[in-house]
C-alpha cells in the first residue's frame, strides 16, 4: 500500500462516505416508500407487491445516494490530505512515423 494512504486516512475516507449515504438512503427511503405504500394501497395493491416494490425503491434510492455522495467525497478537502483523479495520458505515434 502507497504510504501516504494509510488506514486510518482510508476510515476517514469511507466513513465520510458511508454516514452520508446510510442517512440519504434511510431518509430518502422512509419519504418515497411511505408516499408509495400510502397510494398503493389506497389503489388495492397487494401488500407482497408493495413490499417487493418498496425493497426496489430502497435499493435504488442507495445506489443513487452511494454514487452522488462518492463524488461528494472525491471533492471534499480532508484538511491534512484531499483526493484527486489524475487522467493518464498515452502518447499515439503518428502513421507517418510508424512507417518510417
Amino acid at each position: 500500500m502507497d504510504e501516504r494512504l494509510t488506514v486510518k486516512r482510508l476510515l476517514r475516507i469511507w466513513w465520510a462516505w458511508q454516514w452520508r449515504t446510510v442517512v440519504a438512503t434511510f431518509i430518502g427511503s422512509l419519504v418515497f416508500i411511505t408516499v408509495f405504500a400510502f397510494v398503493a394501497g389506497f389503489l388495492g395493491m397487494s401488500k407482497q407487491n408493495i413490499a417487493m416494490i418498496g425493497n426496489l425503491i430502497y435499493m435504488g434510492i442507495g445506489i443513487f445516494a452511494s454514487i452522488y455522495f462518492l463524488g461528494f467525497v472525491l471533492k471534499k478537502d480532508f484538511g491534512d490530505f484531499k483526493l484527486s483523479i489524475v487522467e493518464r495520458v498515452y502518447c499515439e505515434e503518428k502513421e507517418e512515423d510508424a512507417k518510417s
